[in-house]
Formats: C-alpha cells, structure tokens, sequence
C-alpha cells in the first residue's frame, strides 16, 4: 500500500522495512504505517467473523478505501446519505415528504454539530459514544434552537440510522443502550363548544377567510389532518344506508379511517364542491392552500371571533377528538378508530385533557354552591 510519501534516495531501511531511524520524518512515516497495519488486521479480522472471503486484494481496497466496495465501515453521512436516497426512492410507500425532511434535518443538526465541536467533516460509527449523544442532546437545546420534544424526536432518528449500521454490522457498539429517549406530556390545545360557534356564527371579510373557517371548521367535525384534507378526493366520499362516509387512510400511518359525515361538514362540501356525486373520483373535494397561509390566517379568524388560543391547523383534529365526540360521550375506541391512531394510547391522551376540564368545571361548581 502506497503512504503517497517521497522518500530520498537511500533514507529507506530495507532489512528493517522502515524510514532509517537518522531521518527527520522517522516518527511519522512510523506512525503512520503502524496505523495503516492496524487498520488491515481490524478489517481482517472482521472479515473472519463475518465469513467474507479475506483474499489480499479485497483486504487491500478495504484499507485503502478503493475499488467498488469503498469501506466496510460507511461514514456517518455516507450512511446518511443512502437512507435518505432510498426513502426518496420509495416515496409512494410511506415514506412522505415530511419523513425525508426529518432525516435531512437530523442530518443537517449533526452535520454543525461535528464541524463544531469535533472540528470534522464527518465521523466514523466507531467513534460515536454516549458522550457524543449526551452532548448532541445540549448542541440541539442550545446552538440548534429546539425545544425539548423536537430535540428528542431528532434524536430518536438519529438513534434509527444507528441501529441501520448496526444491523449492516458496520459498528458492534450502542451507545443508546445508556440513553433514554424522553418525550414531555405536550398539554393539547382545543376550542370549546362555545368557540366552534363563535366561529359558525362569524360573519367574515373577504372569501379567504371564509374559505379557510370552513376547511378548519370541517377538520373540527371529522378529525382529518391538513394533509389528508389536501388530499381527500370524490373517491374518499362514500353513501351507504343512507348516510354520507369519509373513507380513506391516514396519510402518516396509512391507518384506515372512517367517519361518518355529520350535517356541517357535508354542507361544506357542498359549499365548496356542489355535486361532487357526478364527478371523477381522483378529483379533490377541496383547493388547499399551504400549511403556513392557512395558519396565518386561522390567527386572524381568531382574533376576529375573540378566541385568546394560538389556533393552528391541528387544533381542528384536537377539537374533535375532545369537544365533538369525547365531550358527548362518544366511546374511546371508536374516536381512536376516526382519528386513524395505531394504538388507543395514543388517543388517551385527549381523555386526559377532558379529566382536567371535568376538574375545572367541578371547581367552578364547587364556588356556586352555598350548601353550609
């Protein structure tokens, strides 16, 4: 293997296979061949334990990082790099836009962090520790801005390129083994009865506000998210035994949902879609904006109906699941069944939400009352 070093003529001992002991660079060109020995007999004997062929030739391009199988051991981002690819490669099966912009911000976060702290470029899976994670979670906090939840989840992906490595047998360590993930109980914002008809009720400048009020108001009153509204289509619209369904799937879980449709959302449709019975079922029911302008302009309509909350998009499948359906004794399992969620604890946590309002109003009744 060459040390793509120059050596003058006569500096090179050949009985002792080294740089003569009286030159300069004696030390380094030492070093550095010992390091390159090291690494040989570490692919070696990886190559014994995984049964791969040890011929000298492929030992040699392992070492040196030539040839069409470039490292035993992918680099960090390397590794990156071809996850992200894949998922983009596989975007029609449950890999959306939102989960390749997970990876790539988890990248991106590691990528200032290790210029930063480790003065690299990129890092090899075996110089990763629990040091380095611990010190990763405080980088996210401080340099990275986020709060402790999203730093959790950046983590947590992180932690699932590890384990690809792991299983590729490109490291035998795990350093998450002695970290734990934590996520905070995040306290579900949602509009009481008397703010949803605050918001009926309103009446409105302009048609984008009134276009926006209705789509929140129809996700109030079946629990669909922004993007499975975007995408509900004349197909998604179902009439069975006389009733009018939503039946589709969870474009973040591909779990199926199906939700009956109450009288205002299908006055909505048909508001905004009039005989959509006749048309093709690819088409959409609805023309969405983006994310961020409906949520510019929830705020407005907030302010307008004197509605203190910060209202988002979301807030609409929160209010569903709380104020429409828990808050009037719909069952637990047919709201999990709506909302598309995989497991029932997930929807538990809006029942914990109405434990807390049922507190409240006991509280409120408990000042009323003048029993002695």
């Amino acid at each position: 293997i060459s040390l793509s070093y120059v050596l003058k003529k006569g500096a090179w001992d050949k009985k002792e296979q080294s740089l003569k002991r009286r030159c300069p660079d004696h030390g380094f060109v030492l070093n550095l061949t010992n390091k390159y020995r090291q690494r040989a007999l570490e692919v070696y004997q990886q190559m014994i334990q995984r049964d791969m062929p040890n011929e000298i030739n492929i030992i040699r391009q392992k070492v040196t990082g030539n040839g069409n199988n470039m490292s035993l051991e992918p680099t960090l981002f390397k590794l990156f790099d071809r996850v992200i690819e894949r998922k983009k490669a596989l975007s029609s099966q449950n890999n959306t836009a939102s989960t390749i912009q997970k990876y790539t911000s988890c990248k991106r976060h590691l990528v200032s962090f290790i210029k930063k702290f480790y003065c690299s470029d990129d890092m090899r899976f075996s110089h990763l520790d629990l040091q380095f994670i611990e010190d990763f979670e405080v980088y996210l906090k401080t340099d990275g801005k986020c709060c402790h939840n999203t730093a959790m989840k950046t983590i947590g992906t992180f932690k699932t390129i590890y384990k690809t490595a792991s299983a590729h047998g490109y490291t035998d360590k795990d350093p998450f083994q002695q970290y734990k993930i934590r996520m905070e109980e995040v306290i579900r914002c949602y509009l009481s009865e008397k703010e949803i008809q605050n918001l009926l009720e309103m009446e409105l400048p302009g048609n984008k506000l009134f276009k926006v009020r209705d789509l929140f108001l129809f996700s109030c009153f079946t629990g669909l998210a922004y993007t499975d509204l975007k995408n509900l289509s004349v197909g998604h619209i179902q009439f069975e035994n006389g009733k009018y369904w939503i039946r589709t799937r969870r474009q973040k879980t591909k779990v199926k949902t199906n939700v009956p449709l109450l009288d205002i959302p299908l006055r909505i449709i048909n508001r905004h879609c009039p005989g959509f019975e006749s048309m093709n079922a690819g088409d959409k029911i609805f023309k969405v904006m983006s994310n961020q302008k409906m949520n510019a302009y929830l705020k407005d309509l907030a302010k307008l109906c004197g509605i203190s909350k910060v209202i988002t998009f979301h807030i609409a499948r929160h209010t569903f699941a709380t104020t429409v359906t828990l808050n009037n004794g719909v069952p637990i399992e047919s709201v999990s069944s709506m909302l598309g969620h995989k497991r029932i604890s997930t929807t538990q946590h809006y029942a914990k939400l109405l434990d807390k309002k049922l507190e409240d109003d006991m509280n409120q009744l408990n000042a009323r009352l003048k029993f002695a």
